[in-house]
């Protein structure tokens, strides 16, 4: 008995079932948006929250234009101050939108954010919620000058800064520095419940490279 064609037929069916596999295709994953990390707006603790020392978290989610602009924005939050914080940094910063095949299309993008505040306060905090973002002085700007300069104030019981002083660098930013923080606002350091006189240090980097997003400002 003459079995080759059997044989011969299971080997052609098995190099057709192998020709026939379309080989795998992997699909494209578009690129997700993102915070553009030069040009967005400070996250800001509320100030209510901040005074009594309460912490919390929000979580936001928003659609991102392909021109990178937030909009739709929805959160949820521990507390309600919380989760607008959180929306009113989303809606105004700017985004880098997600891209398919090169092509910036709209997306969704999402971040949760942890607000935690000392329960003892032992050191004063500044209020940026009521104090404007440090303003790099045109002239440095222009000359390329750059530093990262530590000023050092007395804040007293009602928030006031007094007695600055700043590290060596450029002078121009020194005055800068010392004038930012001078004229900043602060919730004062606690002992016992109380409002008390203390220390305060603040460190600004002066990046020369993106003057409008001082990102080393704490």
């Amino acid at each position: 008995m003459m079995r080759l064609p059997v044989a011969s037929s299971a080997l052609a069916l098995t190099l057709f079932l192998v020709g026939n596999i379309a080989p795998a295709v992997a699909e494209e994953q578009p690129l997700g948006a993102m915070l553009d990390p030069h040009h967005h707006t400070p996250l800001i603790y509320p100030p209510a929250e901040l005074e009594f020392h309460k912490g919390g978290t929000a979580h936001v989610h928003c659609t991102i234009s392909a021109a990178g602009i937030a909009t739709e924005c929805q959160s949820s939050a521990s507390q309600p101050d919380f989760g607008l914080a959180a929306e009113q940094m989303a809606y105004s910063s700017t985004f880098l939108p997600a891209y398919k095949s090169g092509v910036a299309i709209q997306s969704d993008w999402e971040k949760t954010y942890n607000f935690h505040a000392s329960p003892d306060m032992t050191t004063p905090q500044i209020d940026k919620a009521h104090t404007p973002a440090p303003h790099y002085p045109e002239a440095a700007d222009i000359a390329g000058i750059g530093a990262r300069i530590t000023v050092i104030c007395q804040i007293d019981q009602m928030g006031a800064a007094h007695d600055c002083s700043a590290s060596d660098g450029p002078a121009i930013l020194q005055r800068a520095s010392l004038a930012y923080f001078d004229l900043a606002r602060y919730y004062p350091a606690l002992k016992d419940g109380q409002p008390v006189t203390a220390q305060y240090r603040g460190d600004i980097d002066w990046d020369v490279s993106h003057p409008l997003d001082q990102k080393g400002f704490r």
